[in-house]
């Protein structure tokens, strides 16, 4: 087993197939094998393999898929690059320092980084896609990294926290999946449609929960009972509604 063996990497509409080939080099660097690329193949470009070196067998097995919820298909957490924040009025922007993402080796299930085009990233809605969003510290006065040296930080940055020194056992917990996740999150939208929330609030309080659950690396058990409890209170805010418009 590689160090990070359960990372894989998503880009999104790659612009220069030179610079996936970069990727998939600095891939190789830290033991990530899985490339999956949103949009056109690069895989045969010239410039792709000629940079990829000694990881062509990563270029060579990556997959393409026409959209980022296909590529992340498998995944238990999606993490999006991003160096948009919005500060801290931001709620559907919600950035985590890349130095303060969890663990992505303590459980067994698999963890998708994300990373958007080289011109302007990943939008909006693609951000909202992932579990969470995180940021590169850099100067203030030039934020944009090029992709591939994006993807390599993260790497190291992962690799040196929490690459196993040693050969040693996982936590026997299962992660909590995409599916488990939302569930809480569908209970979560229906007590706050159902309390007396403003109408232009609602959105913003269901975006927080969604983002807390992101943030959090849930196992499943954890995801079933915090759904046990989203449930009941579900529940009750029910009953009660029933009791007032009563006769």
């Amino acid at each position: 087993m590689t160090e990070l063996s359960n990372l894989f990497i998503v880009l999104v509409e790659p612009e220069s197939p030179g610079n996936v080939g970069f990727v998939a080099r600095a891939m190789a660097n830290y033991g990530v094998s899985t490339l999956r690329i949103v949009g056109a193949d690069p895989r045969q470009d010239e410039q792709a393999r000629m940079f990829s070196v000694h990881a062509l067998d990563i270029l060579e097995s990556a997959e393409i898929f026409s959209d980022l919820p296909s590529a992340l298909a498998g995944s238990e957490a999606a993490w999006a690059a991003t160096a948009r924040s919005g500060g801290n009025l931001s709620v559907s922007r919600a950035v985590v320092p890349l130095m303060e993402l969890p663990d992505p080796t303590s459980l067994g299930g698999r963890v998708a980084l994300v990373f958007g085009r080289e011109s302007c990233g990943l939008y909006n809605k693609e951000v909202d896609a992932c579990d969470l969003a995180f940021s590169i510290p850099t100067s203030a006065s030039y934020q944009s990294i090029n992709l591939s040296h994006a993807v390599a930080i993260t790497l190291y940055d992962l690799f040196m926290r929490y690459a196993p020194k040693k050969a040693r056992t996982r936590s026997e917990a299962r992660p909590a999946t995409r599916e488990e996740r939302e569930q809480i999150c569908k209970f979560i939208d229906e007590v706050s449609d159902r309390l007396p929330v403003p109408e232009h609030r609602r959105p913003r309080v269901k975006r927080v929960f969604r983002n807390l659950l992101g943030r959090a690396y849930l196992t499943g058990r954890e995801a079933f009972t915090l759904t046990g409890f989203a449930r009941l209170v579900r529940d009750i805010v029910c009953e009660k509604q029933e009791d007032y418009s009563a006769p």
